[in-house]
């Protein structure tokens, strides 16, 4: 029972410094399921001096010194921009800025290049500590034979991290009770209880500690996508729709070089056909011959005189 009563008291101090943070943290459903008398809950005297103190504390409101600075001596900014440029040369300004990011103490974070020869496109993404973050940008721009586009971004997360460091330090706390009464705990059950108790609280710290190093390492360095394209030739100096001799001298070559092949085409078939179409020639030209001498015969030959009737 006694062991109970410790558990009881830790936990409703664990619920009561939780719910002072935005968020509310969740306890496990072992813990919520521990029932507390109302004697127990109204006063503490059969508990040990040290968890008096416990209760009181969880009562009472953090101090000064206990809670989160409201205004933050910093302010905690993702920065992003993207930036399309024109440039003479682009695999010239994409390495030019992938040194430069490395001398700024940064690093590059993807490349991607479409094309190549003169229409190659490269888009670069790169990182670079937030105090060079302005330094970074006027180095890629000053490879910009034109700015195309620019376009600059910025995320506030110094609420989001104020408040995860409240959570924090209240989880804290309490998985130091859980700990303490681990040590303490004279039954197996009850170890168990508090073991699982203690689980659920680590992974709540772990959780936020990667989320608030995240912010972090975000805040910390800037991301800068630059979009790197060829600059265009520049316009022909004679019209495309203006008359041009030596456009119209190729086609008329172009036409003549096809008119050749055309007959070379047709002497080519007429020569693979010429057993088909000789042999039809032939058989036209024999029956041709013979019409015409039948009817030549039939011309010459005179008419017979007419025959009169005898007295």
């Amino acid at each position: 029972m006694r062991i109970l009563k410790i558990l009881a008291i830790a936990l409703l101090a664990a619920f009561m410094l939780a719910a002072c943070s935005s968020q509310r943290i969740e306890a496990p459903p072992a813990i919520l399921s521990a029932t507390i008398p109302n004697s127990e809950a109204q006063t503490t005297s059969g508990a040990p001096a040290a968890l008096e103190g416990y209760a009181a504390d969880a009562n009472t409101a953090p101090s000064e010194k206990d809670a989160p600075s409201q205004i933050a001596t910093q302010r905690m900014v993702v920065k992003t921009a993207s930036i399309a440029i024109q440039v003479a040369k682009v695999p010239d300004a994409e390495a030019s800025i992938r040194a430069r990011a490395e001398q700024l103490g940064g690093y590059v974070v993807s490349v991607q290049t479409n094309g190549s020869g003169d229409d190659q496109t490269s888009t670069i993404t790169f990182r670079v500590p937030s105090d060079k973050f302005s330094a970074a940008l006027a180095d890629v721009e000053g490879l910009a034979s034109k700015v195309l586009s620019r376009s600059l971004g910025g995320e506030d997360v110094t609420e989001e991290f104020v408040d995860l460091e409240s959570r924090l330090r209240n989880l804290e706390a309490t998985r130091d009770r859980l700990l303490d009464m681990l040590t303490k705990a004279d039954k197996v059950e009850d170890a168990i209880q508090v073991n699982n108790a203690l689980t659920d609280v680590q992974g709540q710290i772990e959780q936020i500690q990667g989320r608030m190093k995240y912010l972090k390492d975000s805040a910390a360095l800037a991301t800068i996508t630059a979009e790197i394209q060829p600059v265009p030739p520049p316009p022909a100096i004679v019209s495309e729709d203006s008359w041009q001799p030596m456009i119209v001298a190729r086609r008329a070559l172009a036409g003549l070089v096809e008119f050749g092949q055309g007959l070379a085409e047709l002497a080519i078939v007429l020569l693979i056909w010429t057993p088909v179409w000789l042999s039809l020639l032939l058989a036209a030209r024999w029956g041709w011959r013979r019409a015409s001498r039948r009817w030549h015969k039939a011309s010459t030959t005179p008419a017979a005189p007419p025959q009169g009737r005898s007295e």
